[in-house]
């Protein structure tokens, strides 16, 4: 079994992903990046569960069609692309404020460990989209998840 390369620029991009969020926040920059046509990354959350051997990654993705949304895992890395659609937009509008964040999303997730993308489950509840991948020993080539959407109780 050859050993697996190093590829010493995911973690430059992952580094630059990071400071650029940064001063984006900082200075407030996602108003003006979608301002100029950009995009959006919405938050999450990445973490290990020990009981379940398992990666799991929560976006706030509330207001997004869960069907609209694709997710890809390749290597370690997980990508979540779709959009969110201002479903008032025809008109003409004045904003006083605006924090919500609409248009076309896409953000890359450095997993941790391998994961076996072949048994992930993704489902959607509440405005969260929740991504489970069991650890794997090995990366798999890229595989698209759907997603389950959950109704309420």
């Amino acid at each position: 079994m050859a050993p697996k390369k190093h590829d010493p620029f995911a973690e430059f991009e992952r580094l630059s992903s990071e400071i650029e969020e940064m001063f984006f926040r900082f200075y407030g920059g996602p108003r003006l990046r979608i301002m100029k046509g950009g995009s959006f990354q919405p938050l999450a959350d990445v973490y290990y569960v020990k009981r379940t051997n398992s990666v799991i990654v929560k976006l706030d993705i509330a207001g997004i069609n869960p069907g609209d949304t694709h997710l890809t895992v390749q290597d370690k890395t997980l990508i979540i692309e779709g959009s969110r659609v201002d479903p008032q937009h025809e008109g003409e509008k004045v904003y006083q404020q605006m924090e919500i964040d609409y248009g076309h999303f896409k953000r890359k997730i450095m997993l941790p460990v391998p994961v076996d993308a072949d048994n992930a489950q993704a489902g959607y509840q509440d405005g969260f989209l929740t991504i489970e991948m069991p650890v794997a020993e090995k990366t798999a080539s890229a595989i698209n998840l759907p997603i389950n959407v959950k109704e309420k109780k």
